[in-house]
């Protein structure tokens, strides 16, 4: 499916993201808050979690839903505390009413994946919906794989096309990646080769393996784009060092057919590639 937006400099399948921005307080002037607020986030950044809590958990309790949130977090991955989901849960939820939108995705992922709370994918849904329609790409993506296998909903590949479009859009390379298959498959819409090939190189381009191997074998046949073998063998080498299983084994039957120069020009390609993100 997903997974919770990624912690700034950390990876991981259930990290959620940091939010530095000030929501509405009470009791507080802003720059005072905001000052107290900076002054968590360098806590965090430098390791200071208790510190962090004690600047946040005020501001929390005064209804700033950015420190709400970072609450939630810190919860959730035991940082500063002993890790309580339903705490986490809890902070969430208070950010959450005020319209969070990143707050109202980590409740509806709790629910998808039953952490902190029972698995239940039509409350993950309504959950999904509202941070979805607030903008959030992610939850744009999970609405729309949600509505693609009928979890949560009644089985729906227009609304998941429809959703999955808004999240690739946006810039998320899963959604590219995977409105590049829709395309291909006519999966909420009509088949379409060449969309197909534009969305994948998209999200080739963003650094997406699974895309690299699809756009690389794509355009060793010349299916929805021009051929170019070296081009194929440059994304198909760049998804094998990211260890794609499939990419290796294409890069290899590919490189055997194409002659020395070919290889040359193609690792001198991969080299020289750059993600775009």
């Amino acid at each position: 499916m997903t997974r919770y937006a990624s912690l700034k400099g950390r990876a991981g399948a259930f990290c959620a993201v940091l939010v530095l921005g000030l929501g509405g307080l009470s009791g507080a002037p802003v720059s005072e808050a905001r000052a107290d607020f900076e002054d968590g986030w360098r806590a965090f950044q430098a390791g200071d979690f208790a510190g962090a809590l004690y600047e946040w958990r005020p501001l929390a309790e005064g209804g700033d839903t950015a420190s709400q949130f970072n609450l939630g977090v810190m919860y959730d991955e035991g940082r500063g505390v002993a890790e309580d989901r339903v705490k986490a849960i809890e902070w969430w939820t208070k950010a959450a009413a005020q319209g969070d939108g990143q707050s109202q995705h980590n409740i509806a992922l709790a629910y998808i994946f039953g952490r902190g709370v029972t698995r239940d994918y039509g409350t993950a849904v309504s959950w999904l919906e509202k941070a979805a329609s607030s903008g959030v790409m992610r939850s744009q993506y999970s609405l729309g794989k949600l509505y693609g296998y009928g979890h949560g909903v009644s089985k729906d590949e227009k609304r998941a096309f429809m959703w999955i479009s808004k999240a690739a859009e946006q810039g998320l390379d899963k959604a590219q990646y995977n409105l590049g298959k829709m395309y291909r498959d006519g999966d909420g819409v009509g088949k379409d080769d060449e969309a197909a090939a534009r969305w994948f190189l998209v999200a080739a381009e963003q650094g997406y393996a699974k895309a690299q191997n699809h756009i690389g074998v794509r355009l060793a046949r010349g299916e929805g784009i021009a051929k170019d073998e070296v081009q194929a063998l440059m994304w198909l080498t760049l998804a094998a060092r990211q260890g794609h299983t499939a990419a290796r084994d294409n890069q290899k039957a590919l490189a055997k057919k194409l002659g020395i120069a070919g290889r040359d020009e193609a690792e001198r390609r991969a080299r020289q590639w750059k993600s775009g993100k």
